[in-house]
């Protein structure tokens, strides 16, 4: 019961604390190290006040008309189009779907691309755009983050996925293939990116509340893909990136017992191999 009024002082999402702790070998007996004791300062969940053990009233809502978000200042940035018939050419004929960096022209299959792995509920889905529509201040941001990782192309489902029905269903079959193919997947959530890095510790802490790692479509992201980049908070007013292989999960500290028990409940994810429905079903299962 600690744990649990340590969550709630936390103002943390009890459902997401009880499938975390159930997702683990021990299952429940993972609950008391869960919830960190010493941490100064933890990010609450928004609008989770209603949620149970048994039911997040939160996640149950239609994130598919949030208002795309934007970068800039002033919010008044024009949207940048992505060709809708290039898209769906190259879906219908079998070929790679990510764009190029300058938006006009897919990747061949032989060049380097970063896949974006996000939540709608940000901002970062098409909203109220349409297909293939994204603000400019957005589109820069993922922009500049592939050319920092020498890619030459982003696979980003919001300008991706077309919206014939057709090329869509073909596109949305073949979307875990595309992290599985990326030379980096970056991990966006706005949960993690007001997370101020500090430590690798804390870092684990945030990506098992975030609701990126609460998601059955991103846990398979993160399942397929190569390499891990995730955005959090920098001590300015920017953001920072780092490597969930190299930077997070080797930092493992052996005398931190709610550490161990949230870089397992990733590791576990990360090392699973999808093969079957089954494989499908134990990774959707504690969402």
């Amino acid at each position: 019961m600690e744990a649990v009024e340590r969550a709630r002082t936390f103002k943390l999402c009890p459902h997401r604390i009880w499938a975390i702790s159930r997702s683990l070998q021990t299952m429940e007996s993972n609950l008391p190290t869960l919830i960190p004791t010493g941490m100064v300062s933890v990010i609450s969940h928004k609008g989770h006040d209603r949620c149970t053990f048994d039911f997040c009233e939160y996640s149950r809502l239609d994130y598919t008309s949030v208002t795309q978000r934007h970068e800039c200042l002033d919010g008044n940035c024009d949207p940048r189009s992505f060709p809708p018939q290039t898209l769906e050419e190259h879906i219908r004929a079998g070929k790679f779907t990510a764009w190029k960096l300058d938006g006009w022209s897919m990747i061949d299959p032989s060049q380097p691309f970063m896949a974006i792995s996000h939540v709608w509920a940000d901002g970062t889905g098409t909203g109220t755009l349409g297909a293939g529509m994204v603000n400019e201040c957005l589109y820069d941001l993922f922009h500049k983050i592939a050319e920092q990782f020498q890619c030459e192309g982003i696979w980003w489902d919001t300008i991706c996925i077309p919206g014939d029905k057709g090329a869509r269903s073909t596109a949305m079959n073949n979307i875990q293939s595309n992290y599985a193919k990326a030379r980096i997947t970056l991990v966006h959530d706005c949960y993690l990116r007001e997370w101020e890095w500090v430590d690798a510790e804390s870092a684990c802490f945030a990506i098992v509340m975030s609701p990126w790692f609460s998601r059955g479509w991103t846990a398979l992201e993160l399942a397929k893909s190569r390499k891990v980049k995730v955005l959090f908070k920098s001590n300015s007013d920017g953001f920072v990136i780092k490597d969930l292989d190299e930077d997070i999960l080797a930092k493992e500290s052996s005398s931190s017992s709610w550490h161990r028990v949230t870089t397992n409940s990733i590791k576990n994810l990360r090392g699973t191999t999808i093969k079957m429905v089954g494989d499908i079903l134990t990774v959707l299962g504690p969402r």
